[in-house]
This record gives C-alpha cells, structure tokens and sequence, in this order.
C-alpha cells in the first residue's frame, strides 16, 4: 500500500500559501517530523488529513478551500474532489480529536473500541465482508455514474428539442422550454394523429410568424345555369327566319329586308315621295305593301336580336371578369394554399375557354342582326355540350375557391385562436417527432435507477452487516486495560486510571473518582491513550495505516514529555506512515534524537525519515502572514536550543541593510530571546535585566550604556516573550528600532565574547 509523497494543490487554505503542480514537492518519507510555532498552521494541515480520515472536507476547514494529496504510486486523494479512499487507513489525532471523543465535563469518553482473541471469528467474517463491500461500493457508483448520465442526456434531449420546437413556435416575450416539453409529452404521448406534413408545418409557422390577421377575400359569383340557357336561347335565336314577310322580293332576297325597312322608314319620316335610289315615285299600292311587310313584328324581333347581343355580351364579361376577381395564393392563409394554385389555374383556364366558346355564339348573333329574315349558319357554333362542360367545371373551380375564401375569411375573424390552434398543431407534431426518442430515453432511466437501488441496497445491507459485526468485536473491559496501562507509560507514573462504567469510562485518581475535571497534561494523556489502544480496533492493521499526530505533549512536564514521546514514537514504528506535528522544542528533539538515522542514512540507501519546519513570513507588499511548509534548517535540526536557529534570523536581518525581510514582524521578540540566553550564560545569578545588563557594563567598561539602553527598552517592550511560540506575535517596535537594537546586539557580543560571535558566524556561513 502506498503512502502520502506530497501535498501538490493547497487553496484557500486560511494561514498557508497555495500550492499548485509547479511548488516544490514536500518529499514525505515513512516517518516525518514536522515543526512549527503556534498559530503557524498546524491544526490546519492535521484537518487535512481528517478530511481524508472521514470521506468528507472536515467543518472547520475554510469554505471553498481545496486541496490534494499524492500518494508514492500515484494515486491522488482531497477535497472536495477524490475524498474517499484512506478512511480505513488514516487515524488522526489532534485537539478535534479529543474534544470528540472525551467529555471532561462528566468525566466520561465515548466507548472504547478493541478486537479481543474472542472476537477473531467475526473479525474474520468482517475481513471478508469489508472485501464484499469494496465491491459493492464499486458497483454502487458504476451505476450511479450510468444513472446520472442517463439523466444529463435526457436533460440536454429535452432542452434542445424544447429550444428546436420554440424556434418554430415564434412566441414573443414568451418561453418554450424542457419543462413545457416534458408536459406536452405527458398530455400527448398516447395521440395517434398522424403528423404535418411539410407544406401543413410551414403553413402553421406562417400563421405563427403574423402579427396580424390578413385581408378578408370577397367570394366569386357565378352561374353555370344562365350558361346553357343562354346557348339555347340564342342558337333559337340564329335559327329563326321571318316567315311572315309577304313581299316576294324579300323572300326572294331575305339580306335586303333590314335595307328596305330602314329605306322606307326614312322615307316616311321626311316625308318624301319619290325613291331616292331610283327616282320613281311611290305608288299607294307599293307603300302599303311594303308596310304590311315591314310592320313592328320586325321591329320587335331586331329588338329581340339587340337585346339577346347584349345579354350574350355581358354574361362573356362576367365570364372574363372571374380572372381579375380570383384571388392570388399568397393572399389566402397559408395552409389553405395546398392545392390552390391547380384550382386556380383549372379555373383561368376554363374561363378563357368558356369566353372562347361564346365567342363562337357572339359571331353568329352578330351575322343574323345584320341578316335577321335570314336563319344563321350555326357550323361554327361550339356545342352545347362542350360549353356546359366547360360551365360545370367552371362552377365546381368556383365552388372550391369560395370555401377556401370561407374558411380563410372565417378564420381571421378570431386570429387569437387561429395562432393558437397553429401553435398547438406545431407543439403535437414535434411531440410525436420526438415520442419515441423519448420513450426509450425514460425507460433506460427507469431501468438504470432500479439497478442503481439493487447496488444501492446491496452495499447498504453489507455496511450494516460489517457495523453489526464491529458491534460484535468491540468490548469495554480489555481496552480500559490497555489504555491504563498506555497512561502509565505515558505519564510515567500509574495516578491516573479509567474504570469502564455503563455508559462509557470513569476517571480515577489514586483509586477514587476524581472530583474535577484533570489538568491539561492528563487529558492529553487519556486521549493519546486512548487514541493508540484503537489503533487495532475494527480489524485495522499498524502496518497499513497511516498516523497522524498534532501536538501528543501538550501542558506535559519534562519527564512525563520524554516518556510521552517515547511511548507514541514506539507504539507507531510499525505503522506505513507517521506525521509528528509539534511546536514543542523539547518535543521535537525527541523525536529529533531517534529518527536522525533515518533521515541521513548510510551512503546507498533512502532516507525513511524527513524533518520539515512550517515557516511564517509576511512576502513584501502584503499585510498578512503566509505559512509555508519546507525543510528544517540544520540550525533546528543540528542543535537541541533554538538558539542558534533565532540567532541566524537576527544576523541575516542585519545584512539586509534597507531591503525587506519577511520574518521582520518576528525579529524583535528574536532580539529579546537571543539576549536572556546569552546573558543567562554570561551573567549568571543576575536577576532581572537591568541588573544583568549592569553587570555587563561594569564588567566590560567599553561597551556603549546608550546603545545597550535602547536594547534594553527593546527586550522590556517584548518581556512577554519566554517562549518560542510567541515569535508569531507582532512588535510594537519599528523597522528603525529594530535595526538599531539588533546591531547593538552584535556589538554587545561582539565585545564581550568575540570567539563566541566569530565561531556563531562562520557556523551560519
């Protein structure tokens, strides 16, 4: 199994600097001491790792923050992506850690879990179940994935074809989108009409796309009836003669008849007695005759003859007016132009025929008024027949055309309801474009989320199985043993003891219950304690398992510290990975002291051990310190004081002449340390560092009292600080007096011991 390489992404991770693929990799071995002062992010980074611990980013990680860690062969594990995968393998312990698992208040902890020999058995059984959940997990989440993408296809189906159909629906100021589509289907999914064909879809479109209703259409009048009546009347016309006419030149010269008439009436009404075409004078006889023949029966069958022409004349004109008076295609709606163009065009050419056909008439009417005692010659004349299937024809074109107008005027009446209806058309025929599709797209979901619930319910049932059988393995009274005799070695004394009650655990001082609640050295004792007996619980192995410690030593004595470290470093020397983190020095040179070897092995071999120091720094221009986590300088790692470490900080600062240093913010309670163990050594006995500082003077009489007083006031500002922990804190001291107190530092020194200043120096160097 593989342990943690390197934290490669670090973001918005609070005090810490963000790390990203291009920082330098932290290199972590088996066995990692990690040190930093307080406040510098040690809490954080042990938060890291129980995230990873739980499956989930820890609560009192910054929100939004991100992280990932790498293990050796390559896997990657963080939050919030890749989570899951060490919970059986990461332990953590750290102030979250005991304040979830010991209540100080009623002097109880949570129940204490450890795998007795009684319990191999199901130990075993576990063992096998753990592998069956593996498995299971595994195809929960293959399903789950095939589930869920299922769902994002049937999401982006619907979207799209919601966004195509409201393409064609043109609805302003109003959407069609997944969720109207996902009704429609509901509404329509069982309707079997069939769908629009392309000239009924782009029809209802048109209608979609108007913003106003169109002209209405005036119908086309026409009567196929005056037709054949007509033809009738008028070849009865053309075909009579006047038979009546007495006068034999007129039957034998018929055509002269309208010349005499017209002749004789002239004569008559100017009163002239003589012929004007012979000169002869009328007799009586010849006018009477020619009045018998010419009497008002001729004037009432020319009259007859004019007024049928212009019957026939006007019915030709009505004829020919239905083309003027026929609508065009385009001023119809538009899913009533289907076939309306054939009509159309049927119907221009049957009035073209029909004209041409009483044309035929209108030549022969015209012969016989200008020969009417004459019957007229009707070859040329069309035949009925043919004229009244022309007039049939014509009437069933006109017929057609006003029910198109009909329907057409009728539906612009209500236009609301027309787009409407349009819409609806548009919106049922895309649902049964798309039925199907969507058919099948529902039933893979429905056949995805019932395998998705199979797996889901199988490693539901094999995780309560595994916790029932934990149940089974954990017991109270062999741990309260174990974790007694774990404080014992801890403390360095057997005081302090748990005895297992009902409910949990209750504290024991010298055989009694305790009255109040323990001192912070022996809480950190009962939950260190704690926390190694459950190492082994839940058939988890020490080789296996990676362990993380935050400050194991905390509010301990110096000889409960030495035994603290040597129980914790010995209880995990067999574990797969360890992380030490501390801000206690004494602390960190345990550790420090036993694993050295590992960290500069013989020539030929890895180092298994890796020392790291978290450095606080405040970068140039920023107002906010900045955590970094790098190598332990030799001056921590080499030397058991802080001394020589805080020693190099004030030197560097001093040959930055005016340039920015970044640990500037820390320099002044570094002066004040550096200074009380110096003069701890040089001035021993001494109390106070007046009196210290006088003895110095008095001892060396050429040092400067004015630059040692401004020292002096320095060190007095920073008297709050006997710790290396509050090299976090800021000073009140500026840039300028800081300068100043650390160069009289220098001088100081430089006086009193120069070998001790020179030695220090080239150590540094």
């Amino acid at each position: 199994m593989g342990i943690i390489a390197n934290i490669q992404l670090l973001q918005g991770m609070g005090i810490y600097s963000n790390r990203d693929s291009h920082s330098p990799s932290l290199n972590f071995c088996r066995y990692n001491l990690i040190y930093g002062f307080n406040g510098s992010g040690k809490s954080t980074l042990s938060r890291l790792f129980a995230s990873l611990e739980a499956g989930r980013p820890h609560p009192k990680l910054p929100k939004h923050s991100t992280f990932e860690m790498v293990s050796d062969d390559g896997s990657t594990f963080g939050c919030p992506n890749n989570p899951t995968g060490l919970e059986q393998r990461l332990l953590v312990f750290n102030s979250d850690y005991i304040e979830q698992n010991l209540q100080w208040t009623v002097g109880r902890v949570n129940p204490v879990f450890y795998i007795g020999v009684d319990q191999t058995e199901a130990a075993n059984e576990l063992t096998s179940v753990e592998g069956e959940i593996i498995k299971a997990e595994a195809k929960k989440d293959a399903a789950g994935q095939t589930l869920k993408s299922l769902k994002n296809a049937f999401t982006i189906f619907k979207r799209e074809r919601a966004k195509l159909i409201a393409s064609r629906l043109y609805r302003a100021g109003r959407k069609y989108e997944a969720p109207a589509f996902a009704k429609d289907y509901e509404k329509w999914q069982a309707d079997d009409r069939p769908l629009l064909t392309n000239e009924e879809l782009r029809a209802a479109e048109d209608t979609r796309r108007l913003a106003e209703p169109m002209p209405p259409i005036q119908p086309l009048i026409f009567d196929e009836m005056n037709i054949g009546e007509a033809y009738r009347f008028i070849v009865k016309v053309c075909s009579q003669s006047l038979a009546m006419v007495a006068l034999d030149e007129v039957k034998q010269y018929p055509d002269m008849l309208l010349w005499l008439k017209q002749g004789r009436d002239y004569h008559e009404a100017h009163g002239i007695s003589d012929c004007l075409l012979c000169g002869n004078a009328f007799s009586v006889e010849r006018r009477s005759l020619l009045a018998i023949t010419l009497d008002d029966k001729v004037d009432r069958f020319i009259a007859h003859l004019t007024r049928t022409a212009n019957r026939l004349s006007e019915l030709i004109q009505t004829t020919t007016r239905l083309s003027s008076q026929l609508p065009a295609s385009n001023d119809l709606m538009t899913e009533l132009r289907t076939g309306f163009n054939d009509t159309r065009e049927a119907l221009l050419k049957d009035v073209s025929l029909l004209s041409e056909q009483l044309a035929t008439l209108q030549a022969v009417l015209s012969a016989k008024q200008e020969r009417p005692a004459t019957p007229a010659n009707m070859l040329c004349v069309a035949k009925e027949a043919d004229v009244t299937a022309t007039a049939d024809r014509l009437a069933a074109s006109v017929t057609a055309i006003n029910e198109a107008i009909t329907t057409h005027n009728k539906a612009i009446t209500d236009f609301t309801k027309l787009k409407d209806a349009a819409e609806t058309a548009i919106r049922q025929h895309f649902v049964t474009v798309y039925r199907d599709e969507y058919r099948r797209a529902e039933k893979d979901i429905k056949r995805a989320a019932e395998n998705h619930k199979v797996a889901t319910d199988t490693a539901t049932a094999l995780e309560e199985k595994a916790h029932r059988l934990r149940q089974k393995i954990r017991t109270h009274g062999p741990a309260a043993d174990v974790i007694n005799r774990l404080i014992a070695a801890y403390l360095g004394h057997s005081e302090l003891t748990i005895n297992p009650v009902d409910e949990g655990y209750e504290l024991h001082r010298h055989g009694s219950p305790i009255t109040g609640v323990p001192s912070e050295g022996e809480k950190t004792a009962i939950a260190i304690s704690y926390f190694l007996s459950s190492i082994n619980a839940e058939n988890r192995k020490i080789q296996d398992l990676i362990v993380v410690v935050d400050d194991p030593v905390s509010s301990l004595d110096t000889k409960a510290l030495n035994y603290a470290c040597a129980l914790v470093r010995t209880r995990l020397e067999k574990a797969a990975q360890v992380f030490i983190l501390t801000h206690n020095l004494q602390c960190m040179n345990e550790f420090k002291k036993a694993w050295k070897g590992r960290v500069r092995p013989p020539p030929g071999k890895a180092p298994t051990a890796a020392f790291m120091f978290i450095d606080v720094t405040i970068p140039a221009g920023q107002t906010r310190r900045a955590s970094t986590i790098i190598g332990m300088s030799k001056l921590l790692r080499e030397y058991d004081s802080e001394y020589h470490f805080l020693f190099s900080h004030i030197l560097r600062f001093t040959k930055q002449a005016d340039a920015y240093d970044d640990h500037g913010y820390m320099i002044p309670n570094v002066i004040r340390r550096v200074l009380d163990v110096f003069l701890a050594f040089k001035c021993p006995g001494s109390s106070g560092l007046s009196s210290q500082l006088n003895t110095l003077c008095t001892d060396y009489p050429d040092l400067d009292r004015e630059a040692l007083t401004a020292l002096e006031r320095l060190a007095q500002v920073e008297s709050h600080s006997d710790n290396v922990d509050d090299l976090l804190s800021f000073s009140s001291m500026t840039l300028e007096e800081t300068k100043r107190a650390a160069n009289a530092l220098f001088t100081m020194i430089g006086k009193v011991d120069p070998k001790h200043l020179e030695r220090v120096i080239r150590l540094f160097n």
